[in-house]
């Protein structure tokens, strides 16, 4: 299986939880939603039946009022009249409340406390207005407020379960609500850590089969660097990015190596080409040398030495396209001393060291050493007044010389076989050898032109 498709996978069931989370979210903003419906509903109904008490009292009020002025005809008719309002208002009030009632027992005793009030209507408006017109005596007065008081108290009794009833209700909703609140708390925690776990516990085996293939790439380019292969052999197994990767470097590899081996040959063969009849020449010179005169076998000489030069740099030049490099540790008067013998130099006086810092390097010392010879060799050849100055300080070492300063900048003359049109000695391969010497390393190397000196620089 692949990379991409287990990360595809492990998105896919993240995402599913993420999306049954949002679900169980909207899914709780729902039932929250019917919660406070249901709330909302229970209050408004508990409001309305406590209503009902004031109308209980309200008729209680008209009834000790007829009972006081009974003698007053008029007083008695507007109490009258206020029952029978009463008694219109509850009627209208009648239908929302029965109709908001939300079980068939809240539905019964509804209707059972209206009930009592058309019969407490009743009373009032027939058995004691019949009392006043026919019989008030006190007798009667006191029998229909016994009537009366447990009629009235019924009623009151029954209203006051109904509120029991509907808080009871509210309470038991208010508990869901608080219950339903914990549980989603305890469901939302829980798929996060699940979805953490598997996050993490997906990851992890993604990331360290990912670490365990890099390892055994990376143990095959070493091997490969070590052991002079030329493939990565190693098994990452198949149909995954990485063995896609170890593939085409395989076949990079493979090519590399083909192109190389073919250089390798052609040089090998130009420099035994060329070796051979510069061999043969000075060989002949030497036969003849008492026939020519000194600036003809002089220059004959230079001829066959600059062709053995050319040959050797380029084969230098060749060999550090595939070069391992030996790190060492030494100090910097050390490479100076080296570069300075391979130079044969037979005039001392044409250079001069100030050693202003002794720094140790950390590199492959005869790499640096012909890097450094062929500044020094470049220095001394292109010097209009001597002596040309060698000079460290501060992990740097500075090669300096009088001469014009360059046409052009550094990366120009770094090129292969560059060179100023002005400059008849050399071939363009030293600056060259020195910058890939340099980049091997992952040194520095710089030019200025100051008070008439070209100064190239090399910083560790």
């Amino acid at each position: 299986m692949t990379i991409k498709l287990r990360l595809f996978i492990s998105l896919a069931l993240i995402l599913s939880i993420t999306v049954f989370i949002i679900g169980v979210f909207f899914y709780s903003i729902y039932n929250f939603n019917e919660i406070h419906l249901a709330q909302k509903h229970r209050y408004d109904q508990i409001r309305r039946v406590e209503k009902l008490k004031d109308y209980n009292n309200s008729f209680s009020w008209i009834v000790l009022d007829i009972i006081t002025d009974f003698e007053k005809l008029d007083v008695v008719e507007k109490r009258l009249n206020k029952a029978d309002e009463l008694l219109k208002n509850l009627l209208l009030q009648k239908k929302d409340t029965i109709e908001n009632s939300e079980s068939q027992i809240e539905k019964e005793n509804l209707q059972l406390i209206f009930i009592h009030f058309e019969q407490i209507h009743k009373l009032i408006r027939n058995e004691l207005y019949r009392i006043i017109l026919v019989d008030n005596s006190i007798e009667n007065f006191d029998k229909f407020n016994n009537i009366f008081d447990i009629q009235s108290t019924k009623t009151n009794k029954l209203i006051i379960d109904e509120i029991k009833y509907l808080e009871t209700e509210l309470y038991k909703t208010e508990q869901n609500r608080n219950q339903f609140i914990e549980t989603i708390k305890i469901e939302v925690v829980f798929l996060l850590i699940i979805a953490f776990i598997l996050s993490f516990l997906i990851s992890s085996k993604i990331i360290q089969d990912i670490k365990e293939k890099l390892q055994k790439l990376n143990q095959g380019i070493l091997q490969l660097f070590n052991d002079d292969e030329n493939t990565v052999k190693v098994d990452i197994g198949k149909n995954n990015e990485l063995s896609e990767i170890t593939d085409n470097l395989n076949i990079y590899l493979e090519k590399q190596h083909d192109i190389i081996h073919s250089r390798e040959e052609l040089l090998r063969n130009i420099s035994h080409e060329l070796k051979t009849p510069i061999t043969k020449g000075k060989f002949l010179l030497e036969e003849i040398k008492n026939e020519l005169s000194s600036d003809k076998l002089s220059n004959i000489n230079n001829v066959f030495v600059d062709i053995e030069d050319l040959t050797s740099k380029l084969l230098q030049r060749e060999k550090l396209n595939y070069a391992t490099l030996n790190i060492s540790s030494f100090k910097i008067s050390s490479l100076i001393l080296d570069s300075l013998s391979k130079l044969s130099i037979s005039d001392e006086s044409l250079i001069q060291i100030n050693l202003d810092d002794d720094f140790e390097i950390k590199g492959d010392k005869y790499y640096l050493t012909l890097a450094l010879k062929n500044l020094i060799d470049n220095a001394i050849k292109y010097s209009k007044e001597f002596p040309i100055i060698i000079q460290t300080q501060n992990k740097r070492i500075d090669i300096k010389n009088i001469a014009p300063k360059l046409s052009n900048d550094l990366i120009y003359y770094t090129k292969p076989f560059t060179r100023d049109p002005s400059q008849q000695l050399g071939h363009g391969l030293g600056l060259n050898i020195v910058l890939k010497i340099i980049k091997m390393h992952s040194f520095k190397l710089d030019y200025t032109h100051k008070n008439n000196y070209n100064i190239f620089s090399i910083s560790f």
